[in-house]
């Protein structure tokens, strides 16, 4: 008897504090402005994250689920661990945890088959602005280059009518502009925007720190902008694209590189 009630209490204990987080899941939703979509996202790998813990936060609850993670794919983990690592920050700052707790952010590398994932980056949509916020959006939503990033000036762009013009070499092509990177676009243009997008000349090494510091701050650590590009690529042919369409709107000469993203 005495057995049955220790393991009643330590059961409504943790299903108590499985309450109090589920609670505290939909206050940090409520403040993420985001599509339903990746809030339910966000929702269902947090939940599942809450249902592991053995009544509380700490280096060895989290060390349990880190095990159970490697279940799952590579692409998945990445995205589990973002959307933990994310939730335990919003906790610490709220004070419902004396010590701030974080998932290590290293995963397996995954092979070329799950790199042809679509991943869950809007937490890239949510991060402060800057030119790696910029950069990151011009390469997820337009599939630009850096090297073709540094090179836009304002008047290549034409917000009034929602398109880009990316010249390379003697060719031109003309890019569809909206969503979150108009928006971007329209807060940071003022009268007086002029001459280069990123207000001056700069390295691709310095773009791509830019690149790495940003995704690292979303929580994304180890998405490249060759990474970034391939989503763009994912999302495309998800969209329907085809791959003489997709190659012009790449600035390629042949849809011969595309082949293996069909194919998968």
């Amino acid at each position: 008897r005495q057995l049955i009630a220790s393991y009643m209490t330590l059961h409504m204990t943790i299903s108590s504090f499985q309450k109090q987080l589920t609670t505290q899941i939909t206050n940090f939703l409520a403040r993420k402005t985001i599509s339903d979509s990746s809030k339910q996202a966000y929702a269902y790998d947090l939940k599942q994250f809450v249902n592991c813990l053995p009544g509380r936060v700490d280096q060895t609850s989290l060390k349990l689920y880190e095990n159970q993670l490697k279940e799952w794919k590579p692409s998945v983990q990445k995205r589990k661990r973002s959307a933990v690592n994310q939730f335990l920050l919003y906790l610490y700052q709220k004070g419902e945890l004396e010590e701030f707790f974080k998932l290590s952010e290293t995963a397996p590398l995954p092979s070329q088959q799950e790199e042809l994932e679509i991943f869950d980056l809007s937490s890239l949509y949510e991060g402060q602005e800057g030119p790696g916020k910029l950069a990151c959006l011009f390469i997820l939503e337009l599939g630009l280059l850096p090297s073709e990033i540094l090179e836009l000036k304002w008047e290549d762009i034409d917000l009034d009518f929602g398109v880009v013009t990316v010249a390379k070499g003697s060719t031109k092509r003309v890019l569809r502009l909206d969503g979150a990177l108009k928006e971007l676009l329209f807060g940071i243009k003022n009268d007086n925007s002029q001459g280069l997008i990123l207000s001056k000349a700069f390295t691709r090494q310095w773009l791509y720190k830019q690149i790495q510091s940003y995704v690292g701050g979303c929580g994304l650590s180890g998405v490249t902008a060759q990474a970034l590009r391939q989503q763009y690529i994912l999302r495309q042919i998800e969209k329907g694209t085809g791959a003489f369409e997709l190659a012009r709107l790449l600035g390629l000469k042949s849809p011969v590189t595309l082949e293996k993203y069909y194919k998968t």
